[in-house]
Parts: structure tokens; C-alpha cells; sequence
């Protein structure tokens, strides 16, 4: 039997993969509702208005019921996680339905702290090729700094080029990919992508080099079917 792949999140990591999911992808407006309930105990209601593209809210204690918009679905996933502050339990069961996957309380085997569990599905994919990923997902924020250090450790000139350096108020450095060289043009495809005409495959020239957001792409499976990626698909 395959052994099935997870990862560890903390109370606090939960909450914010959790309010991420509403962030980063299409309005789930009944995921929404079913989350808010579970989140509340059943004290919480929500009244979706599909023509209008929004839902009606009533939090415990409250009267009146308020409006939100989709694009307001994660900031208000957020606040009901601290108004009614759900322990380890019901935080798993709202992470197993966010993330549709089975989800549940554990310990760090490495820190001994309770904590959340999370089966990924990642032991059913298998890469494509499609070059999807890198050619509609916008991931020109996602580099980190470690990745740049990785591309100046390894004197990769050709790929420094194409990192747009830019520097804050603060002082603070963030970096954007991938730009035209000398420019801060964002670049209209990733420049590493080659296409193999005889095999129909798109192949990454900076495989063993390649950022973090690349590398982990896609995180789980609900990830890859949100994001378009067929590499779950037998």
C-alpha cells in the first residue's frame, strides 16, 4: 500500500491555509458556508444570493445579518476563526473539508506540539508535462530570497538577469521573476520553458535550479485541480 503523503501544520498554519484557500482561488461560496457553520457550532447563518454574487452573514450575537461580497469571503473566514476560536478538533474537520482530503489532530514528531495533519494526495501525481503551470499561474512574487541565494551561489548569471530586484521604504529587498534583462518588464513567458515538438512535452531548462514555487507546484490535490493541472488524472 502507498504510503499516503501529509504535511504537519501548527493551529496557527491551519488558519491561515485556511483563509489562503478563499484567497487564492474562485469564490467557494457553498465551501463558505459549510466551513462558517462548522466554525460556529451552527450559530453562525448564511444566506447565499447566487444572482448578486454574494451571501448574507449573521455571527452569533448579532441581529442584523451583513453582506459580503466574494472578494470579502477570506477576510471574514479569518475573523470568525478568532471571534469563535475553534480548538484543534474542529479546526481539523474544517481543514479536511477546505481542503477536501482527511485532515486530523496529531503531534510534531519533531517539536512533540499538538498540531493538525493533513493528507496532501501527492502520492497520486505524476507530471505531465503539460507546462500549464508555468505558462498561466502567476508566480512572478512567489521567489524567495533563498532562491537567489541558490542562483548567486551557482554563478547563474543568465538566470540573475532575469530577477527584478526592487527595494522598499524600509529598506526591506523583494525580488520579482521573471523580467527582461535590464528592464523591469515582467517577461511574457517563463524564458526557461523549452518545448519538445517530438515528444508534445514542455521541459524546464533550470530543472535542478528552479524556485521554490516551482518546485512545489502543486502543494496538494485540491491545489492541482483549482490550478488546472492534470497530473492526478489516470
Amino acid at each position: 500500500m502507498t504510503e499516503k503523503e501529509s504535511i504537519f501544520l501548527t493551529g496557527e498554519e491551519a488558519r491561515k491555509a485556511v483563509v489562503l484557500d478563499f484567497e487564492r482561488y474562485e469564490p467557494q461560496m457553498l465551501l463558505f458556508g459549510e466551513i462558517l457553520r462548522v466554525i460556529s457550532d451552527g450559530r453562525a447563518v448564511v444566506k447565499r444570493v447566487q444572482q448578486k454574487g454574494g451571501v448574507w452573514v449573521r455571527a452569533q450575537h448579532h441581529s442584523r445579518m451583513d453582506w459580503l461580497d466574494e472578494a470579502s469571503l477570506g477576510a471574514y473566514v479569518s475573523r470568525a476563526l478568532d471571534d469563535y476560536d475553534p480548538g484543534l478538533a474542529t479546526l481539523a474537520s474544517v481543514c479536511s473539508r477546505v481542503f477536501q482530503t482527511r485532515a486530523f489532530r496529531a503531534v510534531d514528531p519533531e517539536t512533540g506540539s499538538e498540531g493538525i495533519r493533513v493528507e496532501t494526495g501527492m502520492e497520486e501525481f505524476n507530471c505531465r508535462q503539460c507546462g500549464n503551470c508555468c505558462k498561466s499561474l502567476n508566480y512572478h512574487d512567489a521567489v524567495e530570497p533563498e532562491d537567489v541565494a541558490r542562483w548567486e551561489k551557482a554563478g547563474r548569471n543568465d538566470i540573475l538577469e532575469r530577477v527584478g530586484i526592487f527595494r522598499k521604504r524600509s529598506g526591506e529587498t523583494r525580488y520579482r521573476i521573471w523580467v527582461r534583462p535590464g528592464t523591469r518588464d515582467l517577461a511574457d513567458t517563463c524564458p526557461f520553458l523549452h518545448y519538445l515538438s517530438e515528444k508534445n512535452r514542455w521541459v524546464c531548462q533550470i530543472h535542478d535550479l528552479k524556485p521554490s514555487i516551482c518546485r512545489n507546484y502543486p502543494v496538494s490535490r485540491k491545489h492541482g485541480r483549482m490550478t488546472g493541472c492534470p497530473g492526478f488524472f489516470k
